[in-house]
C-alpha cells in the first residue's frame, strides 16, 4: 500500500467518511442492484433511537470509538512503514492483497470475481442468494440434489446441494490459487517440504468449494487430526485476512473518492464489506487442551507483518497445566488406552471463552468479543457467557463454524451446542455501532445462515450429529458428510471380544422415533430384567451398562421403587459421571466383595474414568455404547483392564472362565450407527432388519 502523504486523506480515512447511517434527506445510500425487498430499515432506525440508560449509551460509545481508533493505528501503522521502507512493505503488501487485487471491483463476466471463492461466495452480492427470499431458500433446500462420490482425502461422501451449483472440488494448484501465497509458503515451511502435505492439500482443496463438511471419522491425537486441524486453522485465517484487507481498501478508497470526487480512483464500486459485528470465526473445542493445539495452529498463519500477539503467554499459561503441576495420566499412560490419554492429557477445563484479534501488526488474545476476529471457546462457557450477559448478537456474523471433537461433546452435554447453533446468524437485538451503509445486503435480509461455512470433526458418526448437520447447516454452496466405515475395515469390534463369551442382541420394536425410549425401558422392565432375576447365575454379579444419562435416572428410580417386588434378596448400587470418588469406591468394593448383586453404570462414567469393573459375569447394555470400543472393553473386565485389551490373550489363570460369562444386548432399528460399528456393516444391516427381510426377520441373534 503506498504511503498517503494528505493529511486531510489521513483523517477522512481514519473517520471513514460514509460511517453516518442513512437518514432522511442528509445521505444517499448507494445504488445497488437486487430483487429481494430488505427489512434493514426497522435495524437501522432503532440504531438512530437514544440509549436506554446512562451505562449503555457510554458502552457503544466506548465501542465506536474503540473501532476508530483501531482502524486509525491500522491505517497509520501502514504508513510509517511504507514511509520507513516503501520497498519492503510494497512487496510484503502485493504478495498479501494479490488474491484480493481483483475481485474489489465491480464485478464483470471477466472478472476474477467468478474465479475467487471467498467473493463468489461471501461478496456482497452472492448469487447464491441473491433475488430468492429467505422463505424460498428454505423451501428450495428440502429439493436439493443428492448423491454419493469419493473425494481425496475424505473418502467417500454423500453430498447436498442446490440444482445448478458447481462445487465440484478443483485440483491441488487451482484450490490453492484461492489462498494467500504467503500463507501456503508458512504451510510448505511447516512439514519441511516443497509442496504442500497430502493431507493439507487435500482439505484445503475440499474447504476451497466453501461447502459444509460433516466429517465423523478422525481420530483424536492422530497424525491425520493434527493435519486437518492445520488445514482448517490456515482456511479460517486465510478469511479473516482477506476480510480486513478489503475493509482496510475501501476506507481508502472512500477517503480518496471524498477528496477529490473527479479523480479516477472515484470510479464507482460496491463498498459494502461489513457484517453486523465482527467476528468472522468461531471455534467450538471441549476442553482447553484442544482450544490450545487450535490456536497454535491459528497463530501460526498469521499475516508476515505480524510481530507481536499481545497476552499469548497469558493465553499459554491459562490453557496448560499450572506451573509446576505433573500430567499423571501421561506418565502413566500405559494404564489406560491411547485415546483416553489423548483425550484428558493436559488441561481438561470445560468452561473458557477468549476473543482472537487480527490486525496487520499484531494480534490480541482476551479481545472482547465485539473487537474480536475469532473466537475460541467450549459450548457451556460461550453459553456461560451468553446467558450472564444475555446477548448473543456477537455470534450474527459468524462466516466460518469449526467444530472438533464432537464426540467428546455429545459425553458432557449436547444440548449446550444446540443452544450454540440455535444462536448464530440470527438479526442482531443492537446496532453495536455498525455502519448500515457497507453492510452486505445477504446480511440484512437476513440470509447469512444459508452462507456460513461449517465444518464439523468427529471420531464416530451419530444420530445426533446428523442431525445437527440436517437442522443447522444450510450452506447454499453445498453439503458433505464422509461415510465412515466400521472399525477394522468394516467388520466391527467382535474380533476383539474374549472368544467363548455368549452374546445375545435382542431387537426391540421401536415404533416411532420418539416411541423408541418407552419401547426400550417397556421392554428391559417387562422381559430382560424379569429373565435375568430368574437364572440363578444373572440374579446376582450382573453389571449393567447404559449409554444414556437420562435413562441411567430412570431405570435407578425404577429399581429404587420396585425393589422390594423384586426379590428379597436384590440389591445394587450405581455410579455415574456425577459420582465423586469415594462413592465409586464404595460401589465397586460392595460389587466386587458380593454385597450388591447388580451395577448400574454410565457410558460417560467409563469415558470419563476408564476404570476395570471387577466381579461381573452377567453383562447387560441397556443400548449399545455409543463407542464402540466399550463394547469389548467392559466385556473383558474380568480378565484385563481396557488399557492391555489390544494386546489381551487368553491364559488359563484368570478368575473365571469365558462359558461362565454371557451378555445381552438391547437395541432397536434406530441404533444401526452403533449396531453397525460393533458386529459390521453386513451384520448390522440384517440384525436392524434393514435388509430385505425387513423388520419382520429374526430379532434374536446370538455371538459367540
Amino acid at each position: 500500500m503506498k504511503p498517503i502523504a494528505d493529511p486531510r486523506l489521513n483523517l477522512l480515512t481514519v473517520l471513514n467518511v460514509q460511517s453516518a447511517r442513512p437518514t432522511g434527506s442528509t445521505g444517499k445510500r448507494p445504488a445497488v442492484s437486487h430483487a429481494t425487498t430488505r427489512d434493514w430499515h426497522a435495524i437501522a432506525r432503532k440504531a438512530q433511537k437514544k440509549a436506554k440508560g446512562a451505562s449503555a449509551g457510554a458502552e457503544r460509545a466506548r465501542r465506536a470509538l474503540a473501532d476508530k481508533v483501531d482502524e486509525a493505528a491500522e491505517v497509520i501503522e501502514e504508513q510509517e512503514d511504507a514511509q520507513t521502507d516503501d520497498a519492503k512493505v510494497g512487496a510484503e503488501d502485493a504478495a498479501f492483497s494479490d488474491a484480493d487485487s481483483d475481485d474489489e471491483a465491480a464485478p464483470s463476466p471477466s472478472s476474477s470475481v467468478a474465479k475467487d471463492p471467498f467473493a463468489a461466495h461471501f461478496g456482497p452480492n452472492s448469487a447464491l442468494v441473491e433475488g430468492k427470499e429467505v422463505s424460498q431458500l428454505e423451501e428450495e433446500e428440502k429439493k436439493w440434489s443428492k448423491g454419493k462420490s469419493v473425494l481425496p482425502g475424505a473418502g467417500e461422501v454423500a453430498w447436498t446441494r442446490p440444482d445448478g451449483v458447481e462445487s465440484a472440488v478443483k485440483g491441488e494448484e487451482e484450490a490453492l490459487q484461492a489462498y494467500n501465497a504467503k500463507l501456503v509458503e508458512k504451510l510448505r515451511a511447516s512439514s519441511g517440504r516443497t509442496s504442500v502435505p497430502p493431507t493439507q492439500a487435500a482439505w484445503l482443496r475440499t474447504l476451497s468449494t466453501c461447502q459444509d463438511v460433516l466429517f465423523p471419522k478422525v481420530e483424536v491425537g492422530s497424525d491425520e487430526h493434527d493435519a486437518i486441524r492445520e488445514a482448517c486453522a490456515m482456511h479460517a485465517m486465510n478469511h479473516v485476512l482477506k476480510t480486513r484487507s478489503r475493509i482496510l481498501k475501501n476506507n481508502e478508497f472512500l477517503a480518496r473518492s471524498a477528496l477529490d470526487p473527479s479523480s479516477p480512483s472515484s470510479t464507482p464500486r460496491n463498498t459494502q464489506d461489513q457484517s453486523f459485528t465482527r467476528p468472522k470465526v468461531l471455534l467450538l473445542t471441549p476442553f482447553r487442551n484442544s482450544a490450545l493445539s487450535w490456536v497454535q495452529h491459528l497463530v501460526s498463519y498469521l499475516p508476515p507483518t505480524t510481530s507481536l500477539i499481545e497476552s499469548y503467554p497469558r493465553f499459554v499459561s491459562e490453557y496448560s497445566l499450572p506451573d509446576g503441576a505433573s500430567d499423571k495420566l501421561v506418565e502413566r499412560a500405559d494404564e489406560y488406552p491411547r485415546d483416553h490419554v489423548e483425550t484428558f492429557k493436559g488441561n481438561i477445563d470445560d468452561t473458557f471463552r477468549c476473543g482472537i484479534k487480527v490486525t496487520r501488526k499484531a494480534a490480541k488474545m482476551f479481545s472482547e468479543f465485539y473487537q474480536a476476529d475469532v473466537i475460541v471457546a467450549s459450548p457451556l462457557g460461550l453459553r456461560t457467557s451468553i446467558e450472564k450477559d444475555g446477548d448473543s448478537d456477537f455470534l450474527s456474523s459468524i462466516e466460518i463454524l469449526l467444530v472438533d471433537q464432537m464426540d467428546v461433546m455429545l459425553m458432557q452435554n449436547w444440548e449446550h451446542v444446540q443452544f450454540v447453533m440455535e444462536r448464530l446468524n440470527k438479526m442482531p437485538e443492537e446496532d453495536h455501532g455498525c455502519d448500515f451503509s457497507r453492510v452486505k445486503p445477504w446480511y440484512l435480509d437476513g440470509k447469512a445462515a444459508h452462507l456460513r461455512q461449517s465444518i464439523l470433526l468427529s471420531s464416530l458418526d451419530s444420530p445426533e450429529l446428523r442431525a445437527l448437520f440436517t437442522r443447522s447447516c444450510h450452506n447454499r454452496s453445498g453439503k458433505l458428510r464422509a461415510i465412515p466405515r466400521a472399525p477394522n475395515n468394516g467388520e466391527g469390534v467382535l474380533g476383539m471380544v474374549p472368544r467363548g463369551l455368549r452374546q445375545v442382541w435382542s431387537r426391540f420394536e421401536g415404533g416411532e422415533v420418539w416411541e423408541e425410549d418407552e419401547k426400550r425401558f417397556e421392554f428391559f422392565t417387562s422381559k430382560t430384567l424379569p429373565t435375568l432375576l430368574k437364572s440363578a447365575v444373572s440374579s446376582s454379579q450382573t453389571l449393567i451398562f447404559v449409554p444414556s444419562y437420562f435413562d441411567f435416572v430412570r431405570v435407578k428410580r425404577y429399581l429404587q421403587k420396585n425393589i422390594s417386588q423384586l426379590g428379597s434378596d436384590f440389591s445394587f448400587a450405581a455410579i455415574s459421571e456425577y459420582s465423586d470418588t469415594p462413592e465409586i469406591s464404595r460401589a465397586r468394593g460392595a460389587f466386587f466383595q458380593g454385597k450388591k448383586k447388580f451395577l448400574l453404570v454410565t457410558e460417560r462414567f467409563h469415558f470419563f474414568r476408564r476404570y476395570r469393573l471387577r466381579g461381573a459375569k452377567t453383562f447387560v447394555f441397556y443400548a449399545p455404547p455409543i463407542h464402540p470400543l466399550y463394547y469389548p472393553e467392559v466385556l473383558a473386565f474380568p480378565f484385563t483392564a481396557p488399557s492391555s485389551l489390544s494386546s489381551f490373550q487368553p491364559s488359563g489363570d484368570a478368575d473365571v472362565d469365558e462359558s461362565e460369562l454371557s451378555a445381552h444386548v438391547l437395541f432397536s432399528k434406530y441404533d444401526v450407527l452403533r449396531v453397525e460399528r460393533i458386529v459390521g456393516t453386513k451384520d448390522a444391516r440384517r440384525m436392524c432388519g434393514l435388509d430385505a427381510e425387513g423388520e419382520s426377520g429374526e430379532r434374536r441373534f446370538t455371538f459367540v
